[in-house]
């Protein structure tokens, strides 16, 4: 696995992952970790905030009116008010959700107990003997290693760390003649937070997409089409603490209906991760027909990014975004050389995003299939970017090329004119509304 999602989530120098052999146990707690917020200084509390409405608005087909503590590094959340046990379902939804949730680092279900060492021992020998038979049943003998370990926050604890995992081992090697002690790489792993106040002890990490909460950053829009990088992009900013909307460009009667229904289901999908961003549609023909009538077809690649950075600059002047996100990727493509990167980025003054511009392609790929894109890209459906595309496309132009080539076109009609065809659209029902405003954005010439 080559890590850029699948990332160690660290405590007390190692990684720890949910194990698939993890028994259901009644917690009554979950402890929610971040670590980049926590570098950040009075404005902490701006960051904590975004991080609870996402993990509300992520967590709430099953949490229905969860309770938030928040302390030093930690967001502990409660299933009620009344208390009570986390159902099963409840725990399968960490696991599932809390992967690709943008600002968090990792999550345990666990238990609050009394910062006592008698209230921890309870806790934990209530609950191993479940724990092990679950462990014992999916690991030979003699391969089972365990390991307790203690983060002691509260220095007015009687025990030390160490005198705290020294004291389990004397009760649990005792007890457990199968296991023997791996501090670095336990198959079964307990980890005791012993916090100003209580204490919460968990048997398994799940870990987050860490990063900053969505929303927190501000908002961009992005140029998602239907192929893997742009999804991966538009994710990517997402985890950068940003609001996503999404413009997509089509080629109507030259691409089919099926172009923007597959869009939309990428732009179902990443609104999974944030709240909920617009989608707009524009029809890119008329300038095609356009460039291929009176412009070199070398350029033509070029030429029509050219407009639809332009015309995304006027969507997101219009939605009050600050830049426009695409997923280009250095040499990729004909149109994402360096010199035609440079030219094609010209065409506006709005900053320009690309995440993905040094990424592996294989790490693209892998990412696409971690947030749940990648089936979606397969499908092969046409995209704008194939009507009339050219047989041996330009490699490194320069603007005054372009120029020289957009001075044979009414570029500003027929800019309008595409605008004049956006449409805004749902992504969940798929319903059309004409977006006549987007007249009134700025257009650069």
């Amino acid at each position: 696995m080559r890590g850029r999602f699948r990332r160690p989530v660290v405590f007390s120098g190692d990684a720890v992952e949910t194990k698939p052999w993890q028994p259901y146990l009644p917690y009554d707690a979950v402890s929610c970790r971040y670590n980049e917020i926590g570098t950040k200084g009075h404005n902490r509390s701006f960051f904590v905030a975004h991080l609870l409405e996402a993990l509300k608005r992520r967590l709430g087909r099953w949490f229905l009116k969860p309770v938030f503590r928040l302390e030093m590094g930690r967001i502990f959340m409660l299933p009620s008010e009344a208390g009570g046990s986390l159902t099963e379902m409840q725990v399968e939804a960490l696991r599932k959700e809390i992967p690709g949730l943008p600002g968090i680092s990792s999550v345990s279900p666990g238990f609050l107990v009394a910062n006592t060492p008698e209230a921890i021992f309870a806790c934990v020998e209530k609950h191993f003997p479940a724990l092990h038979a679950a462990y014992a049943a999916a690991v030979a003998e003699g391969e089972r290693t365990y390991a307790v370990r203690v983060n002691r926050m509260d220095k007015r604890f009687p025990l030390r760390s160490a005198e705290l995992e020294v004291e389990f081992a004397r009760r649990l090697l005792k007890a457990y003649p199968d296991l023997r002690v791996d501090l670095r790489h336990a198959g079964l792993r307990i980890e005791i937070d012993i916090r100003t106040e209580r204490t919460f002890i968990s048997c398994e990490r799940i870990a987050g997409a860490g990063g900053l909460p969505t929303g927190s950053a501000g908002g961009v829009l992005a140029m998602l089409s239907g192929g893997f990088d742009s999804p991966v992009a538009c994710y990517e900013m997402m985890r950068r603490g940003c609001n996503v909307d999404f413009l997509t460009f089509h080629s109507s009667p030259y691409t089919p209906p099926a172009t923007l229904t597959k869009v939309a289901g990428l732009v179902r999908k990443l609104n999974e991760y944030q709240k909920r961003g617009r989608f707009v549609a524009i029809n890119l023909a008329p300038f095609q027909k356009a460039v291929r009538d009176n412009c070199d077809e070398k350029y033509r690649t070029v030429l029509y990014r050219r407009a639809m950075v332009r015309l995304a600059a006027a969507v997101a002047s219009y939605f009050g975004d600050l830049a426009v996100v695409t997923g280009d990727n250095l040499g990729q493509v004909a149109s994402q050389t360096l010199e035609n990167l440079s030219t094609i980025g010209a065409a506006t003054r709005m900053m320009i995003l690309r995440p993905l511009l040094t990424w592996d392609k294989l790490d693209i790929l892998e990412a696409a299939e971690r947030i749940g894109t990648e089936r979606l890209s397969k499908e092969e459906v046409p995209d704008s970017c194939t009507v009339f595309a050219p047989k041996f496309p330009a490699t490194r132009t320069t603007v005054e090329e372009l120029l020289a080539e957009e001075a044979k076109l009414p570029l500003a009609q027929l800019l309008c004119e595409c605008l004049s065809k956006c449409t805004l659209h749902n992504a969940l029902t798929l319903a059309e509304h004409p977006f006549p405003e987007i007249l009134a954005a700025p257009l650069e010439s």
